[in-house]
Parts: structure tokens; sequence; C-alpha cells
């Protein structure tokens, strides 16, 4: 094969281009849906401020100057802008302090004037006294957002607002009853509710994640998402408070704020991370963030701020790449909807973006309650996907369980029928209990809701040209015998399963007999027919051998090789791989120095090593190419039916038989299916995992072509001591010619 390239580069090519397709398809999901979180939180808040005209208790006639000091802005305004209801109010890079003016005409009740900022410090003075200070002069901002006065009625007065904006600016007033309290306020704003409905919404997803999820491997991710959703409510309760409460104006609320934030932001990052098992080892470079929030107050500084935001900022951009680069190779069997997930990630760094751009350019940061709603909303619906997959694979584990329960009384019945029919004499009797004893187990095991089926059964020997009926239930008239043996005849397989019927033919010199099964109303899976085909086959073996008796065991040691091999015929159309794979294991067994008996059971339980593939749907059995991460999730399950299904029998067979079939796909480094590493894997699974791939690798698939011998050889070399056991690699590596002779021997050998 010189000059081509080897099949292992152009399969491991293929799966890089398909891994680049998935990433580029993911991250452009993410992005579309961050610039649709972001520029909805964006929208939203820019037509509150813009584009919805102002209420009718909205004050904008404002007149307002700008300066660099608080000195330029004292006495009488004699030049100064005139803001409107669609000009308002508006700050100017470089001119931290403002001045806003407006003339109330003689009003007949007493009035309370609301002002809402961006958490500024504020001067507010009626007729020149003061009458509010929020910390002008003496700190960069507030802990609330929300101040109020009251104007008692009479006539007219003058209203002056001193405002200190170093960081992010906004400004909007507004008049009330003086009787309206704070109570009325959060009634009234629609944060409070939403808010409060977030949490008790974070409270509820917390109770279902742990009854739901509990024992899962879920558990945890859905324990952070509800733990994100009711941070969230709470931070954007914090902002309700700040939004219609003067209570919290001292700065260490708008530390408690800033800190809320982060902690948010990072935990919506740890979220993210747990959600592809990446843990919490990244959001500790939120902690250097966090030291800083907390010395803001301190020094109550415009600069410590945004030394906390630009920080946060560095810290979000290395996240998002850090967290992209894993997301880059998550599964959606891992991470559903991979996408999405990313999207919130995204978002978050946007909204981290735009909010340091703010505090340095002076404009209106991102509302923090949308903030905190819009991750809320993004984590529920995380939550929900979870929730519905966890729902989903449940009810499919409960449908294997139960149809490995119903696998496991066929085969347990059939194989008692079989132990019982090695016994019989006389061809007579034996075809009376071959068919009286099969309905019998069809009918246990085919009850319709809880309705006892009734299946009706005949049977006839064939003497000469003509059949005579040796057994009825008595519900079949007229049975003919003669089409359904010449129909049988030509088949390769003497047994006929349909929808509702069945047919088998037993055939010896000078004899034939055939039994005839209807009226199987729910009919029977594709694991059943495996089953009814290995007992046919084992069956027909008695029928030829009437004479010859058989220990019990061995009998039930035939039954499940048999049914191996009808499992694997069916979906590779050759019983050849599970010769190969047992011929294979029993000369490294040898190899390595065991003695005749063990190799002998080691080779012969190799047999049924992928016996649990009975139990995985005809969809993904029978695909053409590679299967998807959620196709591939029902593949690996054939381990433990695999096991499940030997491990009901006794003695050293199926001992061996089922660990083998459990651990066959264990990586010597612990990277297998169920995680065993090392000498916790049997050594026979170490076997047969070697003798398995080989035979794979060696052989041509719809999705790959058949690998050399060279370089099956150079794999296992490779690979000693990560996916195999060094000492049995070593082991075939030193009788590997052989081995490839052994398997060309009986591909070759039709009577294998």
């Amino acid at each position: 094969m010189s000059g081509e390239k080897p099949a292992a580069d152009m399969r491991q090519k293929k799966v890089k281009i398909n891994k680049l397709k998935h990433t580029s398809f993911r991250t452009r999901t993410a992005i579309i849906t961050a610039a649709i979180l972001f520029f909805l939180t964006f929208f939203i808040q820019f037509a509150v401020e813009n584009l919805i005209p102002p209420a009718e208790n909205e004050i904008t006639e404002w007149k307002f100057v700008r300066a660099e000091t608080s000195e330029k802005i004292q006495g009488e305004l004699l030049s100064y802008s005139q803001a409107t209801s669609e000009n308002r109010v508006s700050a100017k890079l470089g001119d931290p302090y403002m001045r806003m003016q407006y003339t109330f005409p003689e009003i007949n009740e007493d009035t309370r004037i609301i002002i809402k900022t961006a958490y500024n410090p504020l001067l507010v003075k009626l007729d020149g006294e003061e009458s509010l200070d929020n910390g002008y002069g003496e700190t960069a901002f507030s802990g609330n957002a929300y101040s109020s006065v009251v104007i008692k009625s009479g006539e007219e007065q003058t209203i002056d607002i001193y405002l200190y904006a170093p960081l992010a600016f906004s400004f909007n007033v507004y008049t009330q009853s003086a009787e309206a309290g704070v109570y009325n306020n959060f009634l009234r704003y629609i944060g409070f509710g939403i808010s409060f409905a977030v949490i008790l919404i974070g409270i509820g997803l917390l109770v279902m994640s742990i009854s739901l999820s509990a024992g899962s491997r879920h558990m945890r991710r859905m324990f952070m998402l509800s733990a994100t959703v009711f941070a969230g409510g709470a931070l954007s309760m914090l902002y309700t408070v700040g939004q219609c409460s003067s209570a919290l104006s001292s700065p260490y609320w708008f530390c408690a704020l800033i800190i809320s934030e982060f902690l948010l932001i990072a935990l919506s990052y740890a979220t993210i991370c747990v959600c592809y098992d990446t843990a919490f080892k990244y959001t500790a470079l939120f902690i250097p963030v966090l030291i800083i929030s907390v010395v803001i107050p301190i020094f109550s500084q415009a600069w410590t701020v945004r030394a906390a935001a630009v920080l946060m900022t560095a810290v979000q951009t290395y996240m998002i790449v850090r967290a992209n680069s894993a997301f880059s190779s998550a599964t959606t069997s891992e991470v559903p909807y991979v996408g999405n997930v990313k999207g919130l990630l995204f978002y978050t760094g946007l909204i981290g973006i735009y909010n340091t751009c703010a505090l340095f350019l002076g404009i209106k940061l991102m509302s923090g309650y949308l903030f905190a709603f819009s991750i809320s909303l993004m984590c529920i619906a995380v939550f929900v996907i979870y929730c519905r997959q966890i729902i989903y694979l449940d009810i499919k584990k409960y449908e294997r369980m139960r149809q490995l329960y119903a696998d496991s009384a066929w085969i347990e019945d059939i194989t008692g029928l079989i132990a019982k029919m090695f016994l019989q004499k006389d061809e007579r009797d034996f075809i009376i209990e071959v068919a009286g004893g099969l309905t019998d187990i069809i009918e246990k095991n085919s009850e319709l809701n809880n309705e006892e089926i009734d299946v009706h059964t005949c049977a006839g020997i064939r003497d000469g040209d003509v059949f005579t009926e040796i057994f009825n239930t008595g519900e079949i008239t007229d049975c003919d015998y003669d089409t359904i043996f010449r129909h049988l005849e030509s088949q390769p397989l003497k047994l006929l399963i349909g929808n509702t019927s069945a047919d088998m033919l037993f055939r010896i010199e000078g004899h034939s007999a055939v039994i005839h099964f209807e009226n199987i109303m729910c009919g029977v899976t594709s694991g059943m027919q495996n089953i009814l085909k290995s007992a046919y086959l084992n069956l027909y073996s008695a029928y030829q051998n009437l004479n010859l008796k058989k220990d019990v065991t061995d009998i039930q040691e035939e039954l499940f090789i048999n049914l191996a091999t009808v499992t694997e015929q069916k979906h590779k159309k050759t019983k050849n791989h599970l010769i190969i794979v047992s011929a294979l294991s029993y000369a490294l067994s040898i190899q390595l120095g065991m003695n005749e008996e063990r190799a002998k059971l080691i080779s012969l339980a190799a047999m049924t090593h992928d016996i649990g593939k009975i139990s995985i749907p005809e969809s993904v059995m029978e695909k053409h190419g590679p299967l998807n991460d959620e196709e591939f999730e029902l593949m690996k399950q054939h381990t433990e039916s695999g096991f499940n299904i030997l491990s009901l029998q006794k003695g050293k067979f199926f001992e061996t038989a089922s660990v083998i079939a459990r651990q066959h796909h264990e990586n010597f480094d612990g990277t297998g299916y169920i995680g065993l590493k090392a000498r916790n894997i049997d050594p026979a699974a170490r076997i047969v995992r070697i003798a398995d791939v080989v035979d794979a690798l060696l052989s041509e698939r719809s999705y790959k072509k058949a690998w050399s011998e060279e370089e099956v050889k150079q794999y296992i070399e490779d690979k000693k001591g990560t996916l195999f056991d060094p000492a049995v690699a070593e082991a075939f590596s030193q009788c590997a010619e052989s081995l490839f002779d052994l398997r060309r021997q009986i591909i070759e050998d039709d009577n294998v």
C-alpha cells in the first residue's frame, strides 16, 4: 500500500473536518444567541429612555449646565442648555459636574419629586435651601439610584439638582402624590414582581433538581443552573430596591451591587463550566476582581470602579477563550444545545465590555435588572433542556431494563425447554413437547394490556409425502403443512417469524416436522426474534440427536453462544468475527502463559462478548456510517446489557463471559465505557479487548476501509499502556504474524 495515505490518517482527517464543521456551526449559533440577547437588552433600555414618550408626570423641561468643577456651576444660571422631551438632559465627557434647574408653577397639594440616576451623588436645593444631600462632593457614587424630596403646596418654587457623574450617567425626574410612599413604588415597579417570581422559580428549580436528578450525572449541572436562576432573581431584587427606595444611599451598597453583579457573572461562568465538567478551576480568576470590588467604597473614587471593570472584562475575555475552547469538543449528549449554552457565555462578555466602556465614556450602564433577568431566563431554558433529557433518558433506561428483563425471562424459559428436549428419545413426543412448550413461553411473554393471549399452535410430522397432524391447540383447522414445508425448505434458516405468526421446520434423514404458530397478537421484538432463532438452532440440534444426552450446563452455553452468533450474523452478515475473536483470544492466552483449560474458557466466553447488542435498537445496529452522539450512547449500553443477561446464569463460563461482556471496551488508562483502569480490568477482558480491536481494524466497514496488518501492529504498539494492557500488547506483537495467519484461515474456511 505504498504511495497511499494510511487509512488511519484519512479517518482522523475526516473526523477533524466533521469536528470543525460542528464547531463552526456551534460558534455561529452562540454568536447569534448572544447578539439577540444583547441587542434585545439594549433595545429595551434604549426604548425606555428614548423612544417611549415621557409619562405625564415626568419633568423634562430642565435648564442644565455641565462643568469640570463644582465651583463653575454655582450661582445664577446665565448661560445654560434647555432640555425638552425630545432632547433630554445629557452628560458630556470631561464635565462630570452638572446642575439642573426647574421652576414649578403654583401647586395645590404636597408633591413628591422622584429622581432616578445611575447611582450618582446628588445635592437638591429648593429655593436655594438644601433639601437633600446624597454624598455630593464627598463620593463618586451613591448606593441607590432613587432619591426623593417633597415640595410643599404653595406658590412658584425653583428646584436645583447638583449631580456628580464621573462614571455612568442617567437622569429622570417624576412627580407623584406626597402620600405615596416606598410601598407604592414597589407595587408599581414591575421589576419587583418579576424579581420575586424569578427567586421563587430558582427555589422551585432547586427542589426539582434534587428530586429529579438525584444520583444522576446531571445533578451538579441542574443544581448550578437553579442556583444561577436564584442569584439572578436576587440581583434583580437588589436593583429593584435601589430603584424604588433611598434607604440604601451608602456607597457600601453600591459596592454590594457591584460585587453581586460580578458574583452572578462568575456563577454563570461556573455553571457553564460545570455543564462541560470543567468544574470551577477557571472561576478562581474572579477572586482578584472581588477583592478590588471590596475596596471600592474605601477610596470612594471612580478609578477603583473602573479598575474593577477593566479587570472584570479581562477575566471575562480569558474565560470566554478557555470555555469556548473546552466547548469546541463537547458533544450534544454532554451539553444539549451546546451553541446556545455558549451564547450565554458570549452574552455575559458583551454586557461586561459594554458596561466597562460606559464607565469610561459616562453613558448609562446596561440595566443590571435586564442583565440579571436575561441570564436567569437563559439558565431556565437550559434547565428545561436538561430536565427533558433526564426524563427522556429515564424513560429509555426504563424501557431498556424492562426489555432486558423480558429478554432474560425468554432466555430462561427457552433454556429450560431445550434442556428438556435433549432428554427426549421419541420424535413424536419431541415435536409435541416443543410445540406445547414454545406455545406456553410465547403466551407467558406476550401479554397485551395485562390480558392473556391464546397463541394458536399446530404441528405435523411428514411421513413420505403426507403430513400427519400430531398437535393442535384446537383453534386451527386445515393447516396447510405442505405449503409451509415447501416455503421453508428453500430457506437457509428453516424458520420464519412474521408479525403475528411463526413457522419452524425440523428435518432429519427420512423425516420432517412442521410447527405453526399464529395469533401472536402483540408480536415479538427484534430481540425476541434473535432468541427464537437461537432456540430453534439448539432445538434443531436436539432433534438431530434425539438419543444423545448432554449436560444442562453445556446446553445453556451452546444456547448463549448461538444467540450471540445469530445477533452477530444479523448485523454483520457473518459469524466470522466471533470465531476470530475467540481464536485470537485463545492464542493470546496461551502466549501469555495461561494453561489450556483457562485459555479455552476465555476463548469460549469471548464468543458472547457482544451478546448485549440484542437490546440495541435496530435503527442503531443497522445504521450505515458513523453513529451520532446519542446513538453512540445507546450503543455503549450493550456492555451492561450483556453483563446483565449472562450474569443471570451460574457456572465458570457465565462468570467469565459476563465480565468480558461488561469490560471488553475498557481502556487500560481508565478512559473506557465505565472507567475501569489497569489491574481493575479483568485479565480476560484485556485479552478480548485486543482481539476484538484487531479484527475490527482489519475488517472493512461502511464508514472505513480495512487497515493493513502493518498499520494494526503499529496501532497496538502506539496504544500500549493507554488503550491496551502492555503485557497483552507485547504478547500480540510477539505472535502477530501467526495471529494474522490464523485469521486468514478462518475467513477462507467456509466450513468454520
